[in-house]
């Protein structure tokens, strides 16, 4: 398959599983009162989101067309799937990403206020 058709297939792959990403965190809840919302909480969290959106777009199309390219992948729904998956697990990798910094007023996880990571 050639690298263009194996990155195409790749990109709607990403795009698939992007867009149900975002209906996901834009469906009405009860926090957002039955609204329709956007993902981000105000207008400076907009670039941030947009730029991981973009990324995980971006490497979704690149593995599928490296896999395409390279003969791993043969045919179009091969390298559609890569395109979804590639998405889905880099954002479950940074989900299990610790955040280091806490904001001013919060308490660490444990009741002594001291993390027990050993960091």
């Amino acid at each position: 398959m050639p690298l263009w058709i194996a990155a195409i297939w790749g990109l709607v792959g990403s795009g698939v599983a992007e867009a149900l990403n975002l209906y996901a965190m834009m469906r009405p809840s009860t926090e957002s009162k039955g609204r329709w919302q956007w993902p981000w909480r105000d207008r400076r969290d907009r670039p941030i989101v947009l730029l991981a959106v973009s990324l995980r777009t971006f490497a979704g199309t690149g593995l599928a067309a490296a896999a395409g390219a390279g003969g791993v992948a043969d045919d179009p729904f091969a390298t559609f799937i890569l395109g979804v998956t590639a998405p889905l697990v880099i954002a479950k990798m940074f989900d299990q990403i610790r955040v280091l910094d806490q904001p001013p007023g919060r308490e660490l996880d444990t009741p002594g206020g001291h993390s027990d990571d050993g960091a």
